[in-house]
């Protein structure tokens, strides 16, 4: 996985996006906390898919609703998506070449962050489970 803290020439947010294609997520820097996290997003999204349950047109869009645990696309990036093309969160779920996506996506920087595995415990669980199980369970019907 690849997670990179960014900052781009691009004046827009969507403009970053589409520039970024089908396999990365632009998200705010605050959005994921931990590795479990975006590892479960991309999972859940690749189930989806798998059982013909998707709702978006592609996998990664899919791992956006999943970690903003929704499932309207405009409230998902509303709530985990990028604010500023001056600081972001570039995540794909396969690692791509570091140099043509500075190129292509005009990045004045890359950074990989290092997101913690699981993050901080809370009671019995961590950061991590607790948000995977969100995620999980936030396409239930009651």
């Amino acid at each position: 996985m690849l997670v990179l803290r960014c900052s781009s020439s691009v004046k827009r947010v969507e403009e970053l996006c589409r520039l970024a294609g089908k396999e990365a997520l632009i998200l705010s820097p605050d959005a994921p906390k931990t590795k479990m996290e975006l590892e479960a997003a991309f999972y859940l999204a690749s189930q989806a898919f798998k059982h013909k349950k998707n709702i978006s047109s592609s996998p990664s869009k899919e791992a956006l609703l999943f970690l903003a645990c929704e499932t309207n696309f405009s409230s998902a990036v509303r709530k985990v998506g990028a604010k500023s093309p001056s600081d972001f969160l570039l995540v794909a779920k396969k690692s791509l070449p570091v140099g043509k996506l500075k190129k292509k996506m005009r990045l004045l920087s890359a950074k990989k962050v290092g997101l913690p595995a699981e993050g901080k415990k809370i009671a019995k669980y961590t950061e991590g489970e607790l948000a995977v199980e969100k995620m999980a369970t936030a396409r239930i019907r009651g």
